[in-house]
């Protein structure tokens, strides 16, 4: 795949990517056997920085596109990690709140092939993110060529930042993080706002749309409900299935289902945040969004076979090799 391998330059003097979204300690514990429900599991535990946003954000740089964090973390020995690690990843860290909120927790339990068996997670620290604290950093997404957010974020605050980013032309790319946070895209649609992207898995979109099916058919229904909402595109995650992309352009719906990479599993836990920050890298690079998103599956395939949330190794040019390996062509163009 042939992509030139300089950083992206940004706009003005602001970040490429600015991002707003969780940043939090993830505890990560893994069972020695099969998992056993309802009985206690002998198992490993390894915590690191994690969080969605903080998560991509990390990909981002460390693919060559210069990005800025606009989270919340506690001043606390966690927060202070998050932003130290962060920063030395090469993650613009000055636009993150410290507040008296202890920082954000993470806890997941992956069975021993990697696989989660659960997840829960407390985002207090987040609440700080409203409007008032995006209106202070207006400038910054005003000038930025994409705006990612997660969902960890309260709907007030996520709402003035589309609404910033709809002002100024800049497309905004959304993940749900979970079914019960899903709810706060449907609230940023209810105020007729448009996104570039949106990310869910299959459950997240179920909430969505109120849709059940899982056929090619049933997510081509379901995927043209969002784009009818001003849903640009909607890529929806399968696991080990691969994923599914539609996308509205010119008034028609294009769809492709797109197989997973292949990969040996170490832990799950990032992958979805490797191939979100790998497709945005396409789109920034000139790909459409067919071949950012099979360029986003080979991030999440080298994530996927590393210990840690993020794998160290991710680079634009280890990208671009496992790219090659599974066949992402490059064509296209992004326009926001």
């Amino acid at each position: 795949m042939t992509l030139p391998l300089t950083p992206i330059v940004p706009r003005v003097d602001n970040p490429a990517v600015v991002i707003i979204g969780g940043a939090n300690s993830d505890q990560k514990w893994q069972t020695r056997a099969r998992a056993v429900i309802g009985s206690s599991n002998p198992a490993t535990v390894q915590i690191s920085s994690g969080g969605v946003g903080r998560n991509v954000a990390e990909n981002l740089a460390r693919m060559g596109v210069s990005s800025a964090l606009i989270t919340a973390v506690g001043d606390d020995a966690e927060g202070d990690r998050i932003r130290r690690e962060a920063d030395a990843a090469g993650v613009d860290t000055r636009y993150i709140i410290v507040t008296p909120e202890s920082t954000g927790v993470y806890t997941v339990v992956l069975d021993s092939s990697g696989e989660m068996v659960i997840a829960v997670s407390d985002m207090a620290a987040m609440k700080v993110i409203s409007p008032d604290a995006v209106n202070a950093r207006r400038s910054l997404i005003a000038n930025t060529r994409c705006l990612v957010l997660d969902c960890n974020v309260p709907a007030s605050g996520l709402i003035r930042a589309v609404e910033l980013a709809a002002d100024n032309d800049v497309p905004v790319i959304i993940d749900p993080v979970s079914v019960p946070k899903a709810d706060l895209i449907s609230a940023i649609l209810a105020a007729g706002l448009p996104l570039h992207t949106i990310t869910p898995n299959l459950d997240e979109m179920f909430r969505l749309t109120g849709t059940t099916g899982s056929s090619r058919a049933d997510l081509c229904a379901a995927c043209a409900q969002m784009h009818a909402s001003n849903v640009r595109n909607v890529w929806i995650s399968l696991g080990s299935s691969g994923s599914f992309l539609s996308v509205l352009k010119d008034g028609t719906q294009r769809v492709e289902m797109i197989a997973a990479a292949p990969a040996t599993l170490n832990n799950a836990t990032g992958a979805g945040d490797a191939m979100l920050a790998g497709y945005v890298t396409g789109l920034l690079r000139g790909l459409d969004e067919f071949a950012a998103a099979r360029l986003g599956r080979a991030a999440a395939a080298i994530t996927i076979e590393s210990a840690e949330t993020v794998n160290p190794s991710m680079s634009l040019a280890a990208l671009l090799a496992r790219a090659d390996a599974t066949g992402t062509p490059s064509f296209g163009s992004f326009s926001s």
